[in-house]
């Protein structure tokens, strides 16, 4: 959205105008705003908005709260796009512990009051899970059938099956969370993230932005944000994973659900996924380059990976001898065996 249209529509002379990815940061005044495209359905930018607005009143700082337009709406249209405003409640503490932030933010976002219906990721795990392995395996067929191109295909190829195998055990360890385990109070649906990661507040983003938000179980936020901390220090991650954790349950304690559902997302092997979908997306060659070294480092650090899934209990503080949280025989297996 151009300076003019941002005037005639919210009333606002842009100033200091920085780009932030697909985002656009200004100064209007004293005030920081943030613009960027709206996309996806318009009943969940709706809950969106509410769950910024709520965050807002609840004091979360770094929050950016989208704004109303001169029609009272928070979608302005312009030239077949639609646009959202934001202005920013609070700038992101200079310092802060990750743990810590993430629980209470889960805390806040835990007493919203309007129901979230188009945004909800609430129980449907299972089917998200099992539509895009099906998704995925009917490329991995064709490539099979049509023989691979080049290295990331015959990477593809063969790493799929373990990856497939993976997946059936994240959906039945799913299943019999949700069949065996009670829910608590702390179960209950929060704000949480697409992908949360241990850059998503870091002082070089721009902070917290509706678009980025999905209403969830905390355990999402937490397996991502442990998933990305391993995948980028795979030979050191256990005592960053453990200080974020112990920080998070410093405020909130995990249920046995809450460490069983974080569990059964870790074992989801969510970035094999990406890395091939996002292959087959893009046009540049250099990404494609750098995503077929990223994969063919994923099977180079499996065994971390499985270490980090036998010791999660471990980490996350939950006593030994606990019979309901256990993690996939093949996985002690292997432990017991290296």
């Amino acid at each position: 959205m151009d300076h003019d249209s941002i005037y005639t529509n919210y009333g606002l002379t842009v100033e200091n105008e920085t780009i932030a990815g697909s985002a656009k940061l200004f100064k209007s005044g004293a005030q920081s705003y943030l613009s960027y495209t709206a996309t996806g359905d318009e009943r969940e930018i709706d809950e969106q908005y509410y769950m910024a607005l709520h965050l807002y009143e609840q004091g979360e700082p770094g929050v950016w709260l989208p704004i109303m337009n001169r029609e009272q709406s928070i979608l302005t249209r312009v030239s077949e796009q639609s646009f959202i405003v934001c202005v920013q409640s609070s700038p992101l503490p200079a310092i802060y512990e990750p743990g810590k932030a993430l629980a209470i933010f889960h805390y806040r976002g835990r007493t919203i009051q309007t129901r979230m219906e188009h945004s909800s990721r609430m129980g449907k795990w299972k089917q998200m899970w099992e539509t895009r392995i099906d998704q995925l395996e009917k490329v991995w067929r064709d490539k099979l059938l049509s023989k691979p191109q080049n290295d990331f295909e015959k990477l593809f190829i063969d790493s799929y099956p373990y990856y497939a195998g993976m997946t059936e055990n994240a959906i039945q360890y799913l299943v019999d969370t949700e069949l065996d385990d009670d829910p608590e109070l702390i179960d209950g649906g929060t704000v949480c993230h697409s992908r949360f990661t241990p850059h998503t507040w870091g002082q070089q983003t721009i902070g917290k932005v509706p678009k980025d938000w999905v209403f969830d179980h905390g355990a999402r936020d937490i397996a991502e944000y442990v998933r990305t901390h391993f995948l980028e220090q795979p030979n050191t991650y256990h005592q960053g994973v453990l200080t974020f954790l112990r920080q998070y349950q410093a405020v909130s304690p995990f249920s046995t659900f809450t460490a069983k559902m974080a569990y059964a997302r870790l074992l989801l092997p969510i970035h094999f996924f990406e890395t091939i979908e996002t292959y087959y997306y893009i046009q540049s060659e250099g990404e494609k380059t750098m995503l077929e070294e990223k994969l063919g480092q994923y099977a180079k650090q499996s065994s971390l990976y499985e270490r980090m899934l036998h010791d999660w209990y471990e980490m996350a503080g939950i006593p030994n001898g606990n019979s309901r949280l256990t993690v996939p025989e093949w996985i002690q297996t292997k432990r017991k065996n290296i």
